[in-house]
């Protein structure tokens, strides 16, 4: 039986993302990794897959995997629950580092066709969309001497806008097991509620 082959970091991209990953690539090398820059070796095994993204609408497919190590191309958005690294002058740093931890931690390998099968959407997907579009929104709310705040749950989103520590409003949008959307409003006028229920009842519909 022959043996896979191993490397330290897998490196995926678009065309469009190609002179950008080819630095990071040959740098990578220079540092002592090993790396393969395509996906054509479905057996091999590596510490992490690296793919480089252009938006955080693109993390999602392989969000929450330990061995996926996304970097961020595009423009930074304003507020993100997910985590992310930037293709600057550290991020070779950033690889080795995990590399090395890895190596001294012991982990295994995983095969490239684990960490690049793109699972089906997970139920929390939308949420989470919901939750980056409420965060987006909040720097806004400062021009007005508000907070905005949002935490994201398994199946819960939470926004709450405060003034000077005092809560002006707070929702909470829960998703059910049977699919079902519930809102719960904690405070603030209700006046364009519907609408604003509506508006999300559409965007997880489309999302879900």
């Amino acid at each position: 039986m022959t043996e896979s082959a191993t490397y330290d970091i897998a490196v995926s991209f678009a065309e469009d993302q190609r002179a950008v990953a080819g630095e990071v690539v040959e740098a990578c090398r220079q540092r002592g990794l090993t790396v393969l820059e395509n996906n054509d070796e479905p057996d091999a095994q590596v510490r992490f897959l690296v793919p480089f993204v252009s938006t955080v609408d693109e993390l999602v497919a392989q969000d929450g995997d330990e061995h996926v190590l996304p970097v961020l191309t595009g423009e930074v958005p304003a507020s993100s629950p997910r985590p992310y690294l930037r293709a600057d002058e550290g991020l070779v740093d950033v690889l080795v580092s995990r590399v090395e931890a890895a190596e001294t931690a012991g982990r295994d390998r995983v095969s490239v066709a684990e960490v690049t099968t793109v699972p089906e959407e997970p139920a929390q997907a939308p949420l989470r969309a919901l939750a980056e579009q409420f965060a987006a929104a909040s720097p806004e709310l400062a021009k007005r001497g508000l907070a905005g705040t949002v935490h994201l749950g398994d199946t819960t989103v939470a926004v709450r806008v405060e003034r000077e520590n005092d809560t002006v409003y707070a929702l909470e949008v829960h998703r059910g097991g049977d699919e079902t959307v519930n809102f719960v409003v904690l405070g603030g006028s209700t006046e364009l509620f519907p609408t604003l229920c509506q508006r999300i009842e559409d965007m997880l519909s489309t999302t879900a």
